[in-house]
């Protein structure tokens, strides 16, 4: 089974202590990897700043969402795991839980679209995990983390909506306290070790 890991900077791997990338062996895509083992293919699609908004699926530069449909061009998926709406809550796009949520269902059903006729993937939303407006962050993510807690309540009616499985991340999973946006390895660990049976079980359909 193919599993592809389509996010921003938190399915990326960037450290909060040093702003690089996380080793393979602490990020949570590829400890997903090898808790599944190796019948199963795990593509890490991360990208930093990547956002569900301002662009709608699979055009223009500023989104990032564009570069979904190439994923899907190359490779068969069974899988489609979204961890996005972190960059979105960004104070300069003025978005509401609401907008933010309405740009997940469009990338959902732009996903179902490009499908059409054939076995749809099964796909996992993950709800943005918590925000602590500190540091360098403070002022970019100014509001943030109000925000940040309605998102588990839009993105889980969505993937109700569009019969998607649903992780929410926020109380699963927190940032480094001193950085604020970033997951520390501890929380990458914690992550694939959820999503682990839930795919499992998606496998089993």
């Amino acid at each position: 089974m193919n599993i592809l890991c389509f996010g921003d900077s938190n399915t990326f791997g960037i450290s909060p202590v040093d702003g690089k990338r996380l080793a393979e062996t602490e990020r949570w895509p590829s400890i997903l990897a090898k808790l599944l083992g190796s019948e199963h293919q795990v593509i890490e699609a991360g990208q930093p700043n990547r956002t569900l908004v301002k662009d709608p699926p699979f055009s223009g530069d500023k989104s990032g969402i564009k570069y979904l449909k190439p994923y899907l061009e190359a490779h068969t998926v069974d899988v489609i795991i979204i961890q996005l709406g972190t960059n979105d809550l960004k104070a300069r796009f003025t978005l509401s839980a609401i907008d933010i949520t309405q740009a997940l269902e469009e990338l959902i059903l732009a996903i179902k679209a490009f499908y059409h006729g054939q076995t749809q993937p099964k796909i996992i939303i993950l709800s943005p995990p918590k925000i602590h407006e500190v540091g360098s962050y403070k002022s970019i993510y100014a509001g943030a983390g109000k925000k940040a807690e309605q998102l588990p309540i839009e993105f889980k009616a969505a993937a109700d909506r569009h019969t998607c499985e649903f992780l929410d991340s926020y109380p699963l999973i927190k940032p480094c306290k001193k950085e604020g946006i970033h997951l520390p390895v501890s929380a990458h660990r914690e992550l694939a070790n959820s999503l682990t049976p839930i795919i499992k079980k998606a496998a089993v359909y």
